[in-house]
């Protein structure tokens, strides 16, 4: 006998189905796409403890960790999925460098030198091109204890680094050319894969006469010569004059010798290249003359201010001022302060009856002399 089916209960079924594809799913593998990091390169290959390294590679994205031979770097930055950039950690040796992220390790093929004494690297430089005299900004790594700095194999006079030998700062020298830059120093040398161009062109200049020849810091000194025109550097024994004109003719340049500067050479650099006297200008001593104040305030403090002649700095801010007492006939130091950055002082001093002043003593600069002052006399009744 046939029975009529009864209707179908559609989410019992649906319930049915759902179960079994999950139950499915939990048995099928899935296909992941691994995202554990490589480590293709790193510059430099050589560096002492907290030298700037790059990292380059891939799936840097998410990373947890930085090793160098096992020391972990716990400062670095990922700045994008193929590139990090960190410093040797203290305790590094040389060794391999690893990162980490969430789904394993990646480690370099090369080992990575710890070193104080790594052959220099040149990364670039700027500005590209530019005349004599123009200053030129190198970075690259391992730049301490530079020894010399060329232009297309012409010596640069002066140069500069940073304390983390990532950077020189000097100047296109005169009689250079266009060529490649190189920065030697005790571990080798290096070059830049890019060439400097010098511009500019013309007559170098000269220098025939200058006048006076001898003074102290601020003298104005006329220069006497030819090819001016243009000059972007005027300087007395390697040190630079703040300012200077030059007249319409170029025959003329005015200046005054500069804070800093030593008797030796006076030299003109222009696009052209740099001239240096043949004399030289001595440099003498300039005198200040001083004053200093004194004034008694109850309990007991001495107070006042020193002064110097053209407002020199040197010769009041954080000079010793004598605080005296006459003892017997005899002026005697009862205390001692020091000037602060406006030249004012003040010192407690025991309360006792009598005549005080103070002292500021003569004292010899490099290049500058501040003259004694002595204070009026003051009482304390």
């Amino acid at each position: 006998m046939a029975h009529a089916r009864g209707p179908i209960d559609r989410p019992f079924v649906t319930t049915l189905v759902a179960l079994a594809l999950g139950f499915a799913l939990l048995g099928m593998p899935t296909a992941q796409a691994t995202s554990k990091p490589t480590v293709s390169s790193f510059t430099p290959a050589c560096g002492s403890v907290g030298t700037s390294v790059t990292i380059r590679g891939n799936h840097f994205t998410g990373a947890t960790r930085v090793e160098f031979t096992g020391v972990d770097q716990t400062a670095f930055d990922v700045e994008s999925d193929g590139k990090i950039t960190t410093t040797v950690p203290s305790g590094a040796t040389t060794g391999k460098i690893a990162v980490t992220n969430s789904d394993g390790t990646g480690t370099s093929v090369d080992d990575f030198t710890v070193s104080s004494s790594c052959a220099p690297t040149i990364s670039g430089f700027s500005p590209m091109s530019g005349p004599v005299g123009t200053s030129v900004t190198i970075n690259g790594t391992n730049f301490v204890n530079t020894s010399a700095v060329k232009f297309n194999g012409m010596n640069a006079s002066s140069f500069s680094w940073n304390p983390s030998g990532t950077q020189l700062t000097t100047t296109v020298p005169s009689g250079a050319t266009t060529g490649q830059i190189s920065v030697t120093t005790p571990a080798g040398t290096a070059t830049s894969s890019n060439n400097f161009t010098v511009t500019g062109t013309g007559a170098l200049p000269t220098i025939t006469s200058f006048s006076p020849t001898s003074g102290p810091v601020g003298t104005s000194v006329t220069i006497n010569g030819t090819n001016f025109t243009g000059a972007t550097q005027v300087k007395f024994n390697q040190t630079a004059a703040a300012s200077f004109s030059v007249n319409s003719a170029g025959t003329k340049i005015t200046t005054k010798v500069p804070s800093g500067a030593t008797t030796g050479k006076i030299s003109v650099t222009t696009p052209a290249g740099t001239a240096t006297s043949s004399n030289t200008f001595t440099l003498q001593e300039a005198f200040h003359d001083r004053s200093v104040s004194l004034e008694l305030r109850r309990h007991l403090v001495a107070r006042g201010f020193v002064s110097a002649e053209g407002g020199f700095a040197a010769c009041y801010q954080s000079v010793a001022v004598a605080i005296q007492r006459k003892v017997g006939g005899i002026w005697r130091t009862i205390r001692s302060t020091l000037t602060d950055s406006s030249g004012f002082y003040r010192r407690f001093i025991p309360d006792r009856e009598g005549r005080y002043r103070a002292l500021v003593r003569r004292v010899e600069l490099t290049n500058d002399v501040c003259g004694r002052a002595v204070s009026p006399v003051r009482f304390n009744t």
